[in-house]
């Protein structure tokens, strides 16, 4: 195996999927295997081959990140790795390292990681380690200015200008509407940033529509919507606990938003970080919460997104969510 690093810092060259190290289906299996014991990443393997992330979309590679929002940045401003840029490390590249941490996956395990399996399948993706040392190498002129991607302006339909309701409830949808539209503004410097901001976007839109639509509304010392973790799960959203879930639900509290992950149980984090389904082997689960503050329009705000979200669904059916996305309330006029 020889060093072969891709954009945001993973050796590839010592990476178990790349393809000069697949020799045997029985190779293909152990990464398999390693990345689901020590990532909670399950592939088949039948699918496991990566030719490298440096490889140009133009010789049509086989990826295993194929989406990977870090790597277009770096293709889209012609950048070597992350390490080559003016602005490293960006707040995208320290989420994805943040995500593998040798200690916290022993912990995870209870037991020290033997030393094969480290150097297979975690110290390949150990990615500031790697990209700092490639960054010692560099004078200033080797580093380059990212480009400003283009512009996103996703549409928000304006309040409408008379709701067949009262002063209050008028008052709590006007307050709903105005934080969809601010989810709704995504001002990026980068293209990963952008990426990364119309994913939380996408995110926040999904988990109000998902608490909206078919949370349990509960008073244990203040109004407050409750999703169990199957429900959350069935709505496909996302589950890392470290990099989305507790990350996010600190950045809604700028909204007003207060939300909260509430275990049942012993087990419901898995090693790699990814909040466990309920399965035979565990049934404890764990609960999603959400309340208002003043900002958000309160208890009468929370109870305006479920009267926004059934109405939406009563006329629209499947179709609904695309409406919320848009703050469009017009479905309220005659209600």
């Amino acid at each position: 195996m020889r060093d072969l690093f891709s954009k945001c810092g993973a050796n590839c060259g010592r990476c178990p999927a790349y393809r000069e190290n697949i020799r045997t289906d029985g190779d293909r299996q152990r990464c398999s295997d390693g990345w689901h014991k020590y990532l909670g990443a399950r592939v088949r393997p039948d699918r496991i081959r990566c030719d490298g992330c440096q490889t140009p979309d133009t010789e049509k590679p086989a990826l295993i990140a194929r989406n990977c929002n870090i790597r277009k940045c770096a293709f889209i401003n012609a950048i070597q790795t992350c390490a080559h840029c003016t602005v490293y490390p960006c707040e995208d590249l320290e989420r994805l390292a943040a995500t593998i941490d040798a200690t916290e996956i022993a912990a995870g395990l209870a037991a020290p990681i033997p030393t094969n399996d480290y150097l297979s399948f975690v110290e390949p993706y150990e990615l500031l380690k790697h990209l700092q040392a490639i960054r010692a190498t560099l004078a200033p002129e080797d580093l380059a200015e990212p480009n400003p991607p283009q512009p996103f302006r996703p549409k928000t339909v304006e309040f409408p200008a008379k709701l067949p309701m009262s002063d209050e409830e008028t008052s709590a949808l006007r307050a709903l509407h105005r934080t969809l539209k601010t989810i709704n503004a995504v001002d990026a410097e980068s293209h990963a940033m952008q990426v990364r901001l119309k994913a939380r976007r996408r995110y926040f839109l999904r988990l109000l529509w998902t608490f909206g639509l078919v949370g349990e509304l509960e008073n244990d010392g203040g109004l407050r919507l409750v999703l169990d973790c199957d429900t959350y799960y069935d709505q496909k959203l996302p589950g890392h606990y470290d990099t989305v879930v507790n990350r996010y639900f600190e950045v809604l509290k700028d909204y007003g938003i207060h939300c909260e992950h509430i275990p049942l149980g012993e087990g419901w984090l898995m090693p790699s970080g990814w909040m466990r389904r309920r399965s035979k082997s565990w049934s404890a689960g764990w609960l999603a919460t959400m309340a208002f503050g003043n900002e958000a329009g309160g208890e009468s705000g929370l109870r305006a997104l479920r009267v926004y979200a059934a109405a939406l669904h009563e006329k629209y059916g499947e179709r609904a969510y695309r409406s919320f996305s848009r703050a469009d309330m017009r479905v309220l006029s005659s209600a």
